[in-house]
């Protein structure tokens, strides 16, 4: 008989304790009878005590690792493909937060997974991820379509099958609807910002990395201005995220804002971060008292530079609301191209070098005070 386990999705203390096992089984595997009495039975209690404490040891912390499970939406906007990532900690008992990641475009939920690390901070700090997945078929380079009239407003189109991805999650699992958030990358943090502005009685804050403002373009021509952070006035788009947002009476709130973008973007130019800044400042306004008056502004209350040992320099803004308290952070990242922030090295899109994107946003989302609650 023959003991082989598979190592690559082991942690290092398991991957320890499996080799104990396969060392004792190999010096002593299993009789099918007694040989004899006496030294011989005693090494191989022994050794059968050593190895039913490895597994015991080991075997704990197998059980208790995330894992990924698979779900699909249909209604009349079409139909899409999630994954999501069910936490270490998850139980069915507790409602967790959940955070939806939007990919940027050629990529897929593994590859944004795996370049922003999200899930191993949601294993530690214990919420909920969904990765919705654009095919081919909606776009040819996988892009969320942010720059198309028919997929910028509620309940149409792509917006539509995310929310409905939502609620499809909170179905399966035991979630905190007061507690959801959306976060993106270039495409996907366009979207993001889709989605926050259409959907704010679902999302309590929303993450942008590399992204764009609401409507920042009508069609495709236009998205490539935007994406070279020319077009519309941003107050002029927070107007327009204002009328977006409707009359939803206590579901409307100030929405927080935390984006991400590096300096030597070259497909999503860095003034795009100030861009998004002032488009909530102006809807933020707007909400705040109805009144445009600036009481939300895009004027930081506080700048602190940085530097990440053996990485990049970085610059925190940080915006409050007229309370004095914060409300929106813009994190400028010195060198940073199109990847994300802190993200895997190796990976497509992502660079160690730079700040944690992924943990200062679940930071950022974690502070954010909860949805006000829903009348049943």
């Amino acid at each position: 008989m023959n003991l082989t386990i598979k190592r690559s999705s082991l942690c290092p203390l398991c991957v320890l304790c499996v080799s104990v096992v396969e060392l004792l089984w190999r010096k002593k595997p299993p009789q099918r009878h007694r040989e004899h009495r006496g030294s011989t039975e005693t090494e191989f209690r022994t050794a059968s005590l050593l190895v039913i404490a490895a597994v015991f040891l080991c075997f704990p912390t197998i059980a208790r690792a995330g894992n990924w499970a698979n779900g699909s939406v249909t209604n009349s906007a079409g139909s899409r493909n999630y994954k999501i990532w069910i936490p270490t900690g998850y139980t069915g008992k507790t409602a967790l937060p959940l955070v939806m990641m939007l990919h940027g475009c050629t990529q897929g939920p593994d590859d944004f997974a795996a370049g922003s690390q999200m899930n191993a901070i949601a294993d530690k700090e214990n919420f909920l991820v969904v990765y919705p997945e654009q095919p081919a078929t909606a776009n040819a380079l996988k892009c969320w379509n942010w720059f198309e009239p028919t997929h910028q407003s509620r309940g149409e189109g792509e917006p539509a099958l995310l929310a409905e991805m939502i609620s499809s999650v909170s179905k399966a699992y035991k979630t905190d609807a007061r507690r959801v958030y959306v976060a993106g990358a270039s495409a996907g943090g366009a979207m993001a910002v889709i989605m926050a502005a259409t959907y704010p009685d679902i999302f309590a804050a929303v993450g942008v990395h590399s992204g764009l403002a609401y409507k920042a373009a009508i069609g495709l021509a236009e998205g490539r201005l935007a994406m070279a952070a020319t077009g519309a006035e941003p107050a002029r788009l927070g107007q327009l995220a204002f009328d977006a947002i409707g009359d939803l009476g206590k579901s409307r709130h100030l929405m927080r804002v935390i984006v991400f973008q590096g300096t030597k973007d070259g497909a999503v130019a860095a003034a795009n971060a100030a861009r998004v800044i002032s488009q909530w400042a102006k809807t933020n306004d707007l909400i705040d008292d109805a009144k445009d008056n600036n009481s939300v502004d895009d004027v930081p209350d506080r700048k602190q530079a940085d530097t990440v040992p053996n990485g990049y320099v970085f610059t925190e803004f940080v915006y409050n609301d007229r309370k004095g308290k914060p409300l929106m952070e813009k994190w400028i990242v010195e060198e940073l191209k199109h990847a994300w922030s802190g993200g895997a090295a190796g990976v497509p899109y992502a660079d160690p070098k730079g700040p944690d994107a992924s943990k200062e946003m679940w930071r950022f989302f974690h502070q954010s005070p909860p949805l006000a609650k829903r009348k049943k």
